[in-house]
């Protein structure tokens, strides 16, 4: 994709409806958001394992928000990794959001792009009735910006959408600090305007904040179409003419009512829209026969009676379908820095979640006693006080499967963070005393204890067959 361009839910905790009268009629979706409900666990395992910076902020908005905030996120943060994923190198995507999520997003997006890859927060100001008597009126979105390579992208910044004439005053003011022979000289020389554009653009780059594009009742009647959440063509074909050039290829994964699309068929880009509204694809053909686009209602009644469908229009064709598209990649989610070079195939049964992980290498570390011993510094407790952590670190492309895996306490997980193996950890340790019983004598005992644990699991880890009928005793017994 060259450019993704979407305005997802904002976890406003409320059910959205579009009424009867519109042409949206039946559009609904729900924004509200439940951890024990919405979240599932192999998003949570995607992250803590390969993007552990997303998964501080989603713990933090848990502390500061409440769990709502922290699914939401969770949410969309497995989403974001894979539109960044799709992105092609020059690539760039702007999700719009408001107030509500904004400072979590942003931080969100920091974790999956990399901060250098922010370029702006964009703010689209619009003006409207308001009943707000105790605090200042809410009539601004943010827009964040963001590209796929933090040295290259494309921005056309002299599109005609891109640029806002000069003001009067401001040219006045010109032309004395610069002279007769100043940018803005013209008008006072008695040159037309179309002379002084010919000779110096049609005007200033749009600034960061964007009041000329009016939202809700301000926009055009003969675009509304009365989706709960719609945006103003003008907002998106700005937002596409300057990240991306004709021909390239724009996607919206919460295309609505098709602004998006509309916007990009307009100008000559191709599109992909997704949406869980059942309605979508009909939204998208109206729309696009509103437009003079080639569409006629004989096309959109027969395309609604079906679920793959292909309709010429003025730029290509138009082609539904509900199936899933299958990956051509290499099937990694990790964040870039964590990928693996040269993966090895794995099994079936060796694809389980952390928590699995975790019960199965409990058995093979616990002592004689029934408790787990910390591969860490040999000391001995519950599960439920043992963290999941890699033998060799993410930091050095080590893996997520179960041959690389270990159970640590949290002491150690603190100490070994995402830089440090497991020998170098127990190193760490002996460095500064912290291995348990620190006599010299039960120092000797415990390291002998711990060394007998550790060729026990390599025994696990080094045999195919033992690990998978581990596991296969460990489904039978679960």
């Amino acid at each position: 994709m060259h450019l993704i361009a979407t305005d997802p839910p904002f976890n406003k905790n409320k059910d959205f409806h579009a009424t009867p009268d519109k042409l949206a009629k039946g559009a609904k979706f729900q924004d509200r958001w439940r951890w024990e409900e919405d979240v599932h666990e192999e998003w949570k395992d995607q992250i803590k394992n390969d993007w552990p910076a997303v998964w501080s902020v989603i713990d933090t908005a848990a502390l500061t928000y409440g769990n709502s905030m922290a699914a939401f996120l969770c949410w969309l943060g497995v989403r974001l990794m894979e539109m960044r994923r799709i992105l092609t190198p020059t690539g760039s995507i702007y999700l719009h959001i408001d107030h509500t999520a904004h400072a979590y997003v942003k931080l969100i997006m920091d974790g999956v792009f990399g901060k250098d890859s922010f370029r702006n927060e964009i703010v689209w100001c619009y003006t409207g009735p308001s009943n707000t008597k105790r605090y200042f009126p809410r009539k601004h979105d943010t827009i964040l910006w963001y590209t796929k390579d933090k040295n290259q992208w494309t921005f056309n910044n002299q599109a005609e959408s891109l640029r806002t004439p000069y003001s009067e005053d401001f040219m006045n003011r010109r032309k004395y600090s610069e002279g007769q022979s100043g940018i803005t000289a013209g008008y006072s020389e008695g040159r037309s305007k179309s002379e002084i554009e010919s000779k110096y653009g049609k005007g200033k780059l749009v600034e960061d904040w964007w009041d000329d594009i009016g939202a809700g009742g301000q926009m055009p009647r003969s675009e509304y179409y009365g989706y709960p959440t719609e945006k103003p063509l003008k907002l998106y074909k700005r937002i596409i003419e300057a990240s991306s050039n004709k021909g390239d290829v724009v996607l919206d994964p919460f295309c609505g009512c098709a602004t998006t699309l509309v916007a990009a068929e307009q100008l000559e880009r191709r599109w992909i829209g997704m949406d869980i509204w059942d309605g979508a694809y009909k939204a998208v053909l109206e729309r696009l026969a509103s437009e003079d686009l080639h569409v006629n209602d004989d096309e959109i009644n027969a395309a609604q009676a079906q679920s793959h469908y292909k309709i010429g229009l003025s730029f290509g064709d138009v082609v539904c379908t509900t199936e899933i598209p299958e990956r051509t990649d290499e099937n990694n989610e990790a964040a870039p820095h964590f990928l693996t070079p040269n993966q090895i195939a794995r099994e079936p049964w060796q694809k389980m979640s952390n928590a699995t992980i975790k019960r199965i290498l409990a058995s093979a570390q616990k002592d004689m006693k029934g408790l787990i011993q910390c591969a860490g510094c040999g000391r001995t407790m519950e599960i439920e006080f043992m963290e999941l952590d890699h033998i060799q670190p993410r930091s050095s492309r080590g893996e997520n499967w179960i041959t690389n895996r270990v159970l640590i306490c949290k002491p150690c997980n603190l100490t070994k963070s995402d830089t440090l193996t497991i020998p170098g950890l127990v190193k760490t340790n002996k460095k500064y005393n912290w291995l348990k019983n620190p006599t010299r004598q039960k120092d000797a005992e415990n390291s002998a204890a711990r060394a007998a644990e550790m060729v026990k699991s390599q025994w696990i880890w080094s045999s195919s067959k033992e690990l998978e009928d581990l596991v296969a005793a460990y489904e039978t017994n679960a």
